[in-house]
């Protein structure tokens, strides 16, 4: 259990993560009607978006970027490939390694769901000047590698405990 800081909390309204959470949910709540008719959600929208932009990915990268479980991200995988979405195939550099790519239909519902995104982002950053896009970007990146930081040391403290 990690330990507690002596810094005080503000109402949980007003926490950082409990505000990424509601912006989170928000964007859920927005996209996920779009989506149905084409049996995905938002986490299936996101990988066909990173890859349109990517034209294939191998499965650790979507992993890693997606920051997703690397069954949960399989398992996502497999039901788009039953859509006829995407297609899976061995990596041609390392025959371990999976890559996924777009079908043609695939990419017809990846830009869909990219121009989807399109709206929702200008929505959410609209009145915001460059500079501020910026530092929000910025601080968002830095939050993400802080509690990178935080779960390494936390899964250290935890084997170290079993030891």
């Amino acid at each position: 259990m990690p330990k507690s800081t002596s810094k005080p909390l503000p109402p949980l309204d007003e926490r950082i993560s409990f505000l990424i959470h509601r912006i989170s949910a928000r964007v859920f709540l927005i996209c996920n009607p779009y989506f149905r008719d084409y049996g995905i959600d938002l986490h299936n929208s996101r990988m066909l978006v990173i890859l349109m932009e990517d034209e294939e990915a191998r499965v650790g990268d979507l992993v890693s970027r997606m920051v997703l479980p690397q069954s949960t991200i399989s398992h996502q995988i497999r039901q788009l490939e039953q859509r006829g979405l995407v297609k899976r195939k061995r990596a041609e550099d390392d025959s371990r390694s999976v890559t996924v790519s777009l079908t043609k239909k695939g990419r017809e519902v990846a830009q869909m769901c990219n121009s989807l995104s399109t709206d929702v982002y200008q929505a959410m950053v609209e009145g915001m000047s460059q500079t501020e896009l910026k530092q929000l970007r910025q601080q968002l990146r830095d939050i993400f590698e802080r509690l990178d930081a935080f779960d390494s040391a936390q899964r250290r403290l935890a084997d170290q405990a079993e030891q």
